[in-house]
């Protein structure tokens, strides 16, 4: 059946992709557009499998109607960004592998809904095949999922480690594509103020590492990981730099009960009220930093 030999390819894509998603555009039994069709230095925010497919298979026609008569294979359902360009595009057929709902338990998604059932009202011609190789488009994700989780270990403990040589038994890094581009220090203040948080000197070391000083969000795409809950003014410089994903161990609470006090504002309230997406990892570890907070004691 062709539609499994094409929902294959775009399932290879998605395991070799930096992000465990795969599409093609098939016509005429050719594939004229892939999701590995892009290269760039700088990931970007429409970097979807999805949308780079079609914008390889749009190169030289129409942005508007340009592929009607094509066929859409995604390892998994588009999202609403995804869902406007098959519709400007005329693509006639979507088949993918796994619904968002069940991709959003293993990785991030804005939407906790099948946006396809939208197209019913929009666009009721539109063919529409999904579940197709599911569990083989599924398996990708969660081993993906895996993966992150056991970098989250190793830099989580970075971050710990950090914290049981630092003046104060807090520690935090910043990390991009598996590569620390900042850390706080483990050295004594030179002059203590009260700008000296683990999480604003790892995020201040990785911005001048990147040597982007005035723009805002440049951290898009990394991780911090640090020992402890972030208090309100360090979670304010993860909003400003536009991180990802904020992985820690210790509570706030914690922190009060071990060490000194913070105001108990936690960051997942914070973000929440932001309307930022970011995605949060808590207590990964916990043990481990309250161990140092512990030790501090003595």
């Amino acid at each position: 059946m062709n539609d499994e030999k094409f929902m294959k390819i775009a399932i290879d894509l998605s395991k070799k992709a930096d992000f465990p998603y795969g599409a093609i555009v098939v016509k005429d039994g050719k594939v004229i557009g892939r999701s590995d069709a892009k290269t760039k230095i700088t990931k970007s925010i429409f970097d979807h499998a999805e949308m780079i497919a079609i914008e390889d298979a749009l190169e030289g026609k129409s942005l508007y109607g340009g592929l009607k008569g094509c066929t859409l294979y995604s390892s998994c359902e588009p999202c609403m960004m995804c869902l406007e360009n098959i519709l400007y595009s005329e693509i006639d057929k979507i088949v993918y592998g796994v619904d968002i709902p069940f991709s959003s338990i293993y990785y991030h998604h804005i939407e906790d809904f099948s946006v396809l059932d939208l197209v019913k009202k929009i666009k009721p011609d539109l063919q529409i095949i999904g579940g197709l190789l599911k569990d083989e488009a599924l398996k990708v994700i969660m081993d993906h999922n895996d993966k992150i989780k056991k970098e989250d270990e190793k830099f989580i403990d970075v971050a710990i480690d950090l914290s049981s040589k630092s003046f104060y038994p807090f520690g935090a890094i910043v990390v991009r594509n598996g590569q620390i581009i900042g850390k706080s220090s483990d050295k004594v203040p030179i002059k203590e103020t009260i700008y000296t948080h683990a999480e604003l000197i790892a995020i201040e070391s990785a911005v001048n590492n990147i040597k982007d000083y005035l723009s805002r969000g440049n951290l898009h795409e990394c991780t911090l990981y640090t020992s402890c809950e972030p208090c309100m003014m360090c979670s304010e410089a993860i909003l400003a730099e536009g991180i990802s994903r904020v992985v820690y161990a210790a509570t706030i609470e914690d922190s009060n009960n071990y060490f000194i006090h913070e105001y108990p504002v936690s960051l997942e309230e914070i973000v929440k009220r932001s309307n930022c997406q970011i995605k949060i990892i808590p207590e990964l570890h916990r043990d481990k930093a309250i161990k140092v907070f512990k030790e501090r004691q003595k």
